[in-house]
């Protein structure tokens, strides 16, 4: 017993001792912050990421020579008049008109040696910069959605260029330098007398219509629907993803939230909107900074997930949309969404709205249409489609959805378009005229 008190001292001592090493070590301790330092995530890309120049595509071009017109809607024809432009040096930008009106516009475009490029929307000067190279610095913010390309003067190594606005009623005028006239030929003059003939359509204080002379031999799609996860966009577009939570409204209808922004899954449609509704403004974006805005928004996702064009904007709306296209034809649905749309708001996207869908071919038929002035003809008779309250009259293709066999059906058809929508012309509108949906 007389070792018990020692013991208990030395004890105690040990754990003072313990106590005091363990205090200075964690006073002392220096963390590893490599070890626990944050590594950058991992971007999420729902489709392949596109250049400026892959949503930048004219829909149609006219030629003019010889007193005769031809033209083309060929989407590989398209690829190859913007790989044309590709490095052209364009010098000496001027402003020649503010009011250009329709009659001097038709003009332009049917006098001799000239090539007319259509675009369905209007471009901002800026986003000539990824195809033209262009001396100034500074780019007037315009915008333009035909470009005319007048070479008469070819074999001297020079071509004039016109930029036309139809909204802006703007023409500005420049020329380019190229470095092989033989080329130029080969490339623009001789393809030109291989295409189609066209009709110049004219309207009295419009701009003409063109459209073509014969019958067109089109393509009958069926394709296998091929849906993309919602999850997927929930992934992308929400900032913290595992706090979103998830509702089904009806049988149609899925929500997603974090309480901050929404987004609503309409399965019939296949077609998902986003809103964040703190970034919704009325202050007006500039058109180059809105067409950019948008298009680094859904390209950064890999958004782009098929052939989509920019057709529309609306700059009152800081609005911008995006067609689907197939084979060089846009895609028209009341079955399905076939068009993006975005709203840009205060700094960031205030609505965005799309398909989450894909096509997956499974087989085709060959179809025949009707040739454009045998349309033209129709619509006169037509009571409740007037010509001169029209924008364009084009081929297209009208998307019907198999629920049931999980199939698409696109039907090569004539469409009218009006203020950014479009009418199906069905042989019952227009006296029985065959075309690709009997």
């Amino acid at each position: 017993m007389k070792y018990i008190e020692p013991v208990k001292s030395i004890v105690l001592f040990l754990l003072v001792m313990l106590s005091v090493v363990l205090t200075f070590i964690i006073w002392t301790y220096t963390p590893d912050y490599n070890v626990i330092e944050q590594t950058e995530g991992k971007e999420i890309l729902i489709g392949t990421q596109k250049k400026i120049e892959d949503v930048i595509k004219p829909y149609k071009a006219i030629y003019s020579s010889d007193e005769e017109l031809t033209g083309t809607v060929s989407n590989g024809a398209m690829k190859d008049i913007m790989n044309i432009f590709h490095g052209w040096n364009i010098l000496d930008l001027v402003r020649v008109n503010n009011n250009i009106s329709p009659a001097n516009v038709n003009e332009m475009i049917r006098a001799n040696n000239r090539m007319t490029v259509f675009f369905a929307g209007e471009i901002p000067f800026s986003e000539l910069g990824t195809i033209f190279n262009f001396g100034e610095k500074e780019l007037p913010e315009t915008t333009f959605n035909r470009i005319i390309i007048d070479w008469t003067n070819y074999a001297n190594k020079e071509v004039q260029i016109y930029f036309i606005s139809s909204s802006n009623k703007s023409l500005l005028r420049s020329h380019a330098s190229i470095t092989n006239a033989n080329q130029f030929a080969k490339d623009i003059i001789e393809p030109s007398k291989l295409h189609s003939a066209y009709k110049e359509v004219e309207r009295d204080g419009y701009t003409s219509l063109y459209v073509p002379n014969d019958t067109i031999e089109s393509v009958k799609y069926t394709y296998y629907m091929n849906e993309l996860s919602p999850e997927l966009f929930k992934n992308v577009l929400f900032s913290e993803p595992n706090v979103v939570q998830r509702n089904v409204d009806s049988a149609t209808f899925e929500k997603y939230t974090d309480g901050l922004s929404l987004m609503t899954v309409d399965t019939r449609f296949k077609s998902l909107t986003y809103v964040y509704p703190a970034a919704e403004s009325s202050e007006r974006v500039e058109p180059s900074k809105l067409f950019r805005d948008s298009f680094e928004f859904i390209n950064e996702h890999g958004g782009f997930t098929t052939d989509y064009r920019y057709v529309s904007s609306n700059p009152s709306k800081n609005q911008i949309e995006y067609q689907l296209f197939l084979q060089g034809f846009p895609v028209y649905s009341d079955q399905a969404s076939t068009r993006i749309k975005t709203v840009w708001g205060d700094n960031r996207i205030f609505r965005y709205n799309r398909p989450y869908f894909s096509l997956d071919i499974s087989e085709k038929e060959i179809k025949e249409l009707p040739s454009g002035t045998e349309i033209v003809e129709k619509i006169h008779k037509l009571n409740n489609i007037v010509l001169s309250d029209i924008d364009e009259i084009a081929v297209g293709y009208y998307l019907t959805q198999d629920e049931n066999l999980r199939l698409f059906t696109l039907e090569p058809s004539w469409f009218v378009i009006r203020n950014g929508s479009w009418v199906l012309l069905t042989p019952e509108m227009l006296g029985g005229v065959k075309n690709g949906l009997e």
